[in-house]
């Protein structure tokens, strides 16, 4: 039906469109605001709605297709963000740690840091402990945290595979930096790592 509408029917019918889904955006933001520790959930599930239910027709009407990529944009960012958190939450200590270094390489040398407070090889060897022994149980607990507040289960697993994949990039980044500090300091490696959540 799309493609026979021509003219200034086509205008009047892109201008509904507009102002439908714009007030249906601001409406979703402002009932994910209401509820802040589900917001990015919400968000995520209801973004991905709007996407399959107008897929065929964001192909076909131009107006809608805008629309259609700024949903997408806005899951993209409600997804970092969800999965961020799960990250941070499961392995807080691990990129605390990796943030403290991170933030003190603009004013000491790479030398200097294991003389740091709070940055000692014992740290770094306690943080490992802590953090890293049983890491499949975190990474057990991190799928299940994940899974737990989803509400549509289809989107489980593209979310859990980007998941893994920002996990993987932020643990790579922290084995550089051990690298790099404590060169003689030996962690589980970023191919043995990438191994494990293969597994999973």
């Amino acid at each position: 039906m799309e493609q026979y509408i021509q003219g200034q029917s086509r205008d009047l019918v892109d201008q509904a469109y507009t102002k439908f889904v714009s007030i249906m955006f601001v409406t979703l933001e402002k009932i994910a605001q209401a509820d802040p520790k589900y917001s990015d959930i919400f968000l995520l599930e209801n973004y991905a709605a709007f996407q399959n239910s107008l897929y065929d027709l964001a192909n076909i009407v131009p107006t809608l297709a805008k629309f259609y990529h700024q949903a997408s944009e806005a899951y993209e960012q409600a997804c970092t963000r969800h999965i961020n958190m799960i990250i941070y939450y499961q392995f807080e200590r691990l990129f605390q740690f990796a943030r403290k270094i991170e933030d003190l390489m603009y004013t000491i040398t790479p030398e200097e840091m294991p003389f740091q407070l709070g940055l000692s090889k014992t740290d770094l060897r306690k943080m490992i402990k802590s953090s890293l022994s049983g890491v499949d149980k975190s990474i057990s607990a991190m799928y299940k945290k994940l899974q737990k507040n989803l509400t549509s289960e289809e989107l489980l697993p593209s979310l859990w595979d980007k998941c893994k994949k920002d996990f993987l990039d932020k643990y790579e980044s922290f084995a550089q930096l051990v690298a790099k500090i404590y060169p003689n300091e030996v962690i589980l490696s970023v191919a043995e790592m990438r191994d494990l959540l293969a597994s999973m």
